[in-house]
């Protein structure tokens, strides 16, 4: 999944479709800059429609959750666990994918039905955290997110984690259309890294 941070509304079309061209369409789109985030998910949902798995990342609180449901999003991912928040996306019927940081944070996500967290930031953790997590939560799914990059995304597969958000490796912050062909060339490498494992 790439995650979009940064983005003009104006270039996000060209990204998204660099990624597309590139094999990639799982995106999120950080709400860090709230307004840019939600025009660029509005602008993806209403070009690309269900072409793409469209997500909100960097969602804190309620009215944002809504705000992102309303410009077509139709997944959810939280920086941090914030279980109050987790139930009410729920109860939304939509995905949600928390970020988690320890067993005690994954216990609670597996308390309300989540299968798949958040890793964050995973290059914090460390392999030895991931190899020994999964040994109490067989069933969890993990995705690495924060830091993975072309060097690294080999030992976080073997290390045991099943889903990777990408962001700056795969989209630099703040991309333009020029940046199009140098995006769609790294989706092109991190699909065939994946492919080898």
């Amino acid at each position: 999944m790439a995650i979009i941070r940064g983005v003009e509304p104006e270039h996000i079309i060209d990204v998204t479709q660099a990624l597309l061209e590139g094999g990639v369409n799982w995106l999120e789109v950080s709400l860090s800059d709230e307004e840019k985030g939600l025009k660029c998910i509005q602008n993806i949902k209403q070009t690309f429609g269900d072409q793409v798995n469209l997500g909100a990342g960097t969602v804190i609180n309620e009215k944002q959750v809504d705000a992102s449901l309303a410009a077509g999003a139709s997944f959810i991912i939280t920086p941090g666990w914030d279980k109050e928040l987790a139930k009410y996306i729920l109860l939304k019927e939509v995905s949600i994918f928390p970020g988690v940081f320890s067993p005690g944070e994954i216990m609670q996500a597996a308390s309300l039905g989540i299968k798949t967290v958040k890793l964050f930031p995973v290059v914090n953790t460390g392999t030895g955290f991931i190899k020994n997590i999964k040994g109490p939560f067989p069933d969890m799914d993990f995705m690495a997110v924060g830091g993975v990059n072309k060097k690294n995304i080999h030992d976080l597969v073997n290390a045991g984690c099943t889903y990777f958000a990408i962001g700056s490796d795969l989209v630099p912050r703040g991309a333009t259309k020029q940046d199009k062909e140098r995006i769609k060339e790294s989706a092109d490498i991190y699909r065939n890294l994946l492919k080898e494992d």
